[in-house]
């Protein structure tokens, strides 16, 4: 029998405490970013957010990204000299095809996972169950998060969006202070997640 394991052995929740460096913000307006490598694209307003390839996290729990783009907001919070408000997204190799009839077993196996994250992430974090989406065709799970980074109080959701072999973790969060104004932000552009695969 295949262990459970063996079926997502790449997922991680690794953006929950998102770090990016970026430069300043670019011209403005609604901007489309593409990948043509793992076949994903989102559309962001390049007024409020700024690209970047540049990123890290903490508090993480199981394999490791093979790309990670994020999108922050150089104006908001600032720890350790990186943006923490902003949204990342990071692509998974699975270790096989997903169909339909396995997200079941996906489920559970990010359930698996989950106390992992929270541990990372200290004693005071929380975690939602994971709720079942559909973004444009990719199906995957959501859950809310809560944690406190360096005495900031942060509020966050993770997507975990699957199509294949590949996994799409698109993870959004803020300052609690800020969430209510950038929610609407990150809710626009999962909203125009699309994969192309």
């Amino acid at each position: 029998m295949r262990s459970r394991r063996s079926v997502v052995l790449a997922t991680v929740i690794a953006a929950a405490a998102l770090a990016v460096l970026a430069a300043a913000c670019g011209g403005g307006g609604s901007t489309t970013y593409t990948n043509k490598d793992y076949k994903f694209s989102v559309t962001y307003d390049s007024s409020l957010l700024t690209e970047s390839t540049s990123t890290s996290a903490a508090g993480a729990a199981g394999g490791k990204s093979v790309f990670d783009v994020g999108f922050v907001d150089p104006k908001g919070t600032k720890i350790g000299g990186k943006y923490r408000d902003g949204m990342i997204v990071s692509i998974y190799k699975l270790t096989q095809t997903v169909t339909d009839s396995m997200l079941p077993l996906v489920k559970t196996e990010l359930e698996g996972i989950l106390p992992q994250l929270k541990a990372a992430l200290g004693g005071n974090a929380t975690l939602g169950s994971l709720t079942d989406v559909n973004v444009n065709g990719a199906k995957g799970f959501a859950s809310d998060a809560t944690f406190t980074w360096s005495g900031t109080a942060f509020k966050a959701k993770v997507y975990f969006l699957i199509k294949g072999n590949l996994e799409y973790q698109a993870t959004a969060q803020a300052a609690e202070s800020r969430w209510s104004d950038l929610q609407p932000v990150f809710k626009t552009m999962m909203d125009s997640f699309k994969v192309t695969q």
